[in-house]
């Protein structure tokens, strides 16, 4: 894993050629393993923000992502209506009560992650045109408002799967671009890989303390990286 931030420091968006060769977001399997549907994809980000690596999986309702943030593993899982955030170097862990709202949209069954164009459409945004993205065709959408410009290149199949994001926030210039990668259902992913750590005790935190902490004195073990599963779209 040293190797690829490293790497990918080196070189920047170069990287992309060497991702394109295992992307595997088209022709996906149009059956889902079993009742719940699964998914697993590999996320990278870059830009104006620190580099990083997510792997991302779930079933049904369920999630759970696996990324380093300043050389600490963190674990973030999404199961019923709690938000765990556990750091498996220090072995410090949070339960936080999930929104209603996110509750409300975890019964819906969509896919836990992967939402960003169902996110864009919501605020307004647009097609705007095709492209080619990794020697396949996508769909290019935007939205533009007083805060930037966001967009989102999906995949051409019912699915509409993100494959490429950028984001420009006008106040501070700064920009930052994720790709997705290794789209795939054929992955058989147990229950129990979406419990947490019985050895690590999990601090519990409800919603409104979450809300009037958060900016004072709450200490996390990271801040939440996926906050419509927290809060709810906004």
């Amino acid at each position: 894993m040293n190797g690829k931030i490293a790497a990918l420091s080196r070189h920047g968006t170069r990287w992309v050629g060497a991702l394109a060769l295992v992307v595997a977001f088209f022709g996906l399997a149009a059956d889902a393993v079993d009742a719940q549907e699964m998914w697993y994809a590999e996320k990278y980000a870059a830009g104006d923000v620190p580099i990083s690596v997510e792997q991302l999986w779930s079933r049904g309702p369920l999630f759970r992502s696996e990324t380093v943030i300043a050389g600490h593993p963190i674990v973030t899982l999404v199961r019923g209506d709690r938000y765990i955030i556990i750091d498996r170097l220090t072995q410090e862990g949070v339960s936080i009560e999930r929104h209603p709202k996110a509750l409300k949209e975890s019964e819906a069954g969509k896919r836990p992650f992967g939402v960003e164009l169902d996110a864009l459409l919501a605020a307004g945004g647009e097609f705007v045109r095709e492209q080619d993205f990794a020697g396949n065709k996508c769909d290019l959408y935007r939205l533009t408002s007083q805060e930037g410009r966001r967009e989102v290149c999906a995949t051409q199949d019912d699915e509409k799967l993100p494959v490429l994001t950028r984001v420009w926030m006008r106040s501070t210039q700064r920009r930052a671009e994720t790709r997705f990668v290794n789209w795939t259902r054929q992955v058989q992913v147990p229950e129990v890989f979406f419990d947490p750590d019985p050895r690590i005790v999990l601090r519990q935190i409800s919603y409104q303390e979450y809300i009037d902490r958060v900016t004072k004195d709450l200490k996390l073990p990271a801040p939440p990286l996926y906050r419509n599963l927290l809060h709810g779209t906004r």
